[in-house]
């Protein structure tokens, strides 16, 4: 093989690598939302994909700018665009990692969490996270998430009840229990991505300040939540106005 060549057909090698991994992004995706993958297969599948297309980027830039490759610059510039999208989206994806904290259970009330009812229990795959409450996890929330706080107003627990409702609704999460007698609802939702299901408890309940509005959400699969079910309380807590 003509030696001139050779830097040509290490380019183009690195550069059909890229298109492979570009092409597990969708597969790791897709898989996981329709259950061909495990998470735990899926999403390191996925972040492979992402951390190989970055490296590729800076191996075929580091050669564009090198002037003994530049015969060379125009074809690894184009054999690069293709692992552009992988690091947009691993980019994208560290840029709102944050600091999270390695929990999934995350409630309003830390002194007396929502208790799951039969209902989600019975719903939740098995081999799922537990919905027992863990009193680590609790402590850890405590620092972490201290603006969390349960929702007092004015209204009736029946009014509160059907005002919940709604805002559930309006979140797209879809309710699977709803017990007014009791002032339970139980909803799941599904993140858009890897179609990862989280649970959501809401207990309504009066007391002498008012009616107590009080949510524990918790995630199916995985560790950390990376904030989801916090900032899922959240958006609850400012569309919910009495």
């Amino acid at each position: 093989m003509d030696k001139p060549t050779e830097p040509s057909n290490k380019i183009r090698w690195v550069g059909r690598s890229g298109l492979f991994l570009l092409l597990m992004l969708p597969f790791s995706v897709i898989g996981i939302r329709v259950g061909l993958l495990d998470f735990s297969i899926g999403l390191p599948l996925f972040a492979l994909s992402c951390l190989g297309c970055l490296l590729i980027l800076i191996g075929l830039s580091v050669v564009s700018l090198m002037p003994r490759f530049a015969h060379r610059r125009r074809q690894a510039i184009l054999w690069s665009l293709p692992v552009f999208p992988p690091v947009l989206i691993f980019g994208a994806l560290m840029g709102s990692a944050g600091d999270y904290p390695a929990i999934h259970d995350i409630s309003t009330d830390v002194d007396d969490p929502p208790a799951f009812t039969s209902a989600a229990t019975k719903i939740r795959p098995i081999g799922t996270n537990p919905v027992v409450i863990n009193p680590e996890a609790i402590a850890i929330q405590r620092e972490a998430y201290p603006d969390l706080a349960t929702i007092i107003t004015d209204e009736s627990p029946a009014e509160a009840f059907e005002h919940a409702s709604r805002v559930a609704e309006s979140l797209d999460w879809v309710i699977y229990n709803s017990e007014p007698h009791i002032g339970v609802i139980e909803a799941s939702y599904q993140s858009f991505w890897f179609g990862f299901t989280d649970d959501i408890h809401i207990r309504i309940r009066a007391s002498e300040a008012g009616t107590e509005v009080d949510l524990r959400s918790v995630s199916r699969v995985g560790v950390s939540d990376l904030g989801a079910n916090a900032n899922r309380i959240r958006a609850f807590g400012q569309r919910y106005q009495p």
